[in-house]
């Protein structure tokens, strides 16, 4: 695995622990591996296969989250010329409902706006749910029976976007909130592992005075 998928503190412990594997392997030749040394071989491969698995799980929900944020396509279009072709992307806002929202310029007219739809998919689903509650509030004054007709028709298209977005961005929270635990648990493993590697290193590093 690539080691920029590993966190600073993760590299850190696994240039000790390929310390003290080297280390193993000089006093396995000269016959000097105690069983103390074994045991502490065996404890840094572990938790070197631990580190790498880790670090790949990470990697795998952090990409999919990422995925899954870019996963709102907004299609803007300018208020002013109400053309798509030559809007570009300048930033981000939070508008009245606390809904994070695309801001554009556009070049032909040199209008800049806020494109007032969710740019993310947690944030859309408020969107869907109040503007769902909108279209069934209006069916109630609607007198026109074609807007009735297409209003009916598009409620349960949108109740389904929303039945089945709900559960992916549910799944997603659930797998970063462990992730955020994991990460907990890991940093504080890897806390005391190291600092017992350091002393076990000065340890093997005490100068030893040479026989005559």
């Amino acid at each position: 695995m690539n080691n920029t998928a590993l966190k600073a503190n993760e590299r850190e412990l696994i240039k000790l622990i390929r310390f003290f594997s080297k280390r193993a392997a000089q006093l396995m030749e000269t016959g000097e591996l105690s069983q103390e040394h074994e045991q502490l071989t065996k404890a840094c491969q572990n938790l070197e296969t631990q580190l790498y698995n880790h670090a790949q799980n990470r990697a795998a929900i952090l990409d999919k989250r990422e995925r899954l944020e870019k996963v709102i396509e907004d299609n803007a279009q300018c208020p002013k010329c109400q053309k798509a072709d030559m809007l570009k992307k300048n930033g981000v806002t939070n508008n009245e409902h606390g809904w994070k929202c695309n801001t554009y310029r556009c070049r032909r007219c040199n209008t800049t706006f806020t494109w007032n739809r969710p740019n993310n998919p947690w944030h859309m689903v408020e969107f869907l749910e109040m503007y769902i509650q909108e279209l069934e509030q209006s069916l109630q004054e609607e007198q026109n029976e074609e807007i009735r007709q297409h209003t009916e028709a598009a409620i349960p298209q949108l109740q389904d976007s929303l039945f089945r977005l709900r559960p992916v961005l549910q799944t997603s929270d659930e797998e970063v909130e462990a992730l955020a635990e994991k990460e907990r648990e890991m940093d504080k493993l890897i806390h005391q592992f190291k600092n017992y590697l350091m002393i076990e290193k000065i340890k093997l590093d005490t100068y030893e005075e040479p026989e005559d």
